[in-house]
């Protein structure tokens, strides 16, 4: 991961540290300064409103204990505000009670840390929240269908699922296979969530895990399912097909939180202020690939079930090298090996070998391997991360490249 100070932005952030421990204070302050920030200090949380007003932060490292006000009333009175609704606030505190812990998340904040902080986990939080960083994280990677065993331990054997976080407040799901399920479960039932899913088609591996996702039956969450019609049918029909009561005993109308369907189509589209273009990708039926941008302008695109024909279509090559340009993460199916590809031509899936050749002309910061073959055991996989390895370091080529594992993150 880059440094800090190479994260920062010509425009400085606030950081408004609320904490009456002035020896913790002023090692804070000069610690936060190196990194980049501008930074103002409150010993009494009697003035740490004041202080808000004139200084306007991006974000607050906030102590519960304090003489005349309380950090958990600081809080509550910030939150009340319109104005600071996009404040980040970091409750550090030596109070380590798991009770004090949801009672901080359930007033607002955005992260609960238990003093002594190590310098290097308050950063990493800090540049999480304001939106410095990029988390890229694989919780199905597997294609076509399930593959759990012993022999898929390494790489996992969930279908399709992957998590794009931005902060607390926002992530993006790209599909929903099997490995959503193992997210939802990570989720606290005691906080609401507004989720982005993104379907890049319905075959069965990228939704069938949709209707096992556990934070849709719980009231006040909420899902915007992103996607394509088909033919005559909406995203809705299509999404809530799986669940008709002759395939799976609970419906679509069961689920206690609320959903919505946004279906798009080629081109760039607005979701929740950041930019997600949308294209057309090479495989039986309509199938979208995306890619969004962050506010600092990181991009991770997710291109699967894509089949990319050898010496084949010259302008759809182009439109995708063109689409790809300069990715920071692109996630490719490469479902198989170069000598495995002659015998599913068609079948809607990439050999390894074209989808290198893809991310060096796109010139891919990072080619993340992805849609593994139910076929393919883990020893299978790592021997085509090795081939994989092995052609961007003949080529001399800047393009990092490793297989997708179901449980891993990668941070931009």
């Amino acid at each position: 991961m880059d440094s800090p100070v190479q994260h920062r932005s010509v425009v400085r952030k606030k950081v408004l540290l609320v904490d009456d421990d002035t020896d913790l204070l002023a090692l804070r302050r000069m610690r936060l300064q190196a990194d980049g920030y501008e930074v103002r200090e409150v010993t009494d949380g009697a003035f740490a409103m004041e202080t808000m007003a004139a200084f306007q932060p991006d974000l607050v490292i906030l102590d519960l204990l304090l003489p005349n006000v309380s950090g958990d009333t600081l809080l509550t009175r910030i939150r009340e505000i319109p104005a600071y609704e996009s404040v980040r606030i970091i409750v550090s505190s030596a109070k380590k009670f798991e009770t004090d812990q949801k009672l901080c998340l359930q007033l607002g904040a955005d992260a609960y840390l238990v003093k002594p902080v190590d310098h290097g986990v308050l950063g990493a939080t800090i540049r999480k929240l304001l939106k410095e960083e990029v988390t890229v994280r694989f919780w199905g990677t597997r294609g076509s269908i399930a593959r759990p065993g012993r022999d898929t331990l390494k790489f996992g054997g969930n279908t399709p699922c992957v998590t794009v976080e931005l902060n607390r407040d926002r992530v993006f799901i790209f599909d929903a296979g099997t490995g959503i399920v193992d997210y939802g479960r990570t989720l606290s039932a005691e906080r609401h969530f507004k989720f982005n899913l993104f379907i890049s088609h319905p075959h069965w591996d990228h939704i069938q895990g949709l209707p096992f996702f556990q934070p849709l039956y719980r009231p006040g969450n909420e899902m915007v399912i992103h996607g394509t019609s088909h033919g005559r049918l909406s995203l809705r029909e299509v999404i809530s097909g799986q669940m008709n009561n002759l395939y799976f005993p609970v419906t679509i109308k069961e689920y206690a939180s609320r959903v919505y369907f946004n279906e798009l189509h080629e081109g760039d589209n607005e979701v929740d202020q950041l930019q997600v273009s949308a294209i057309g990708l090479n495989h039986p039926g309509t199938t979208l690939g995306y890619r969004v941008t962050s506010e600092i302008g990181k991009t991770v695109a997710y291109i699967t079930d894509n089949e990319i024909f050898p010496n084949g279509d010259a302008h759809n090559r182009c439109r995708l090298i063109e689409f790809l340009k300069n990715t920071d993460v692109l996630i490719h199916d490469s479902t198989y090996f170069d000598e495995e590809y002659p015998s599913h031509v068609g079948w809607g899936h990439s050999a390894l070998t074209e989808v290198l050749k893809l991310a060096e002309e796109a010139q891919v910061k990072n080619l993340c391997l992805f849609h593994h073959d139910p076929g393919h055991d883990d020893d299978a996989v790592e021997r085509k991360e090795m081939l994989a390895k092995l052609y961007f370091e003949e080529r001399l080529s800047d393009t990092r490249c490793s297989a997708a594992r179901e449980g891993a993150a990668l941070v931009i």
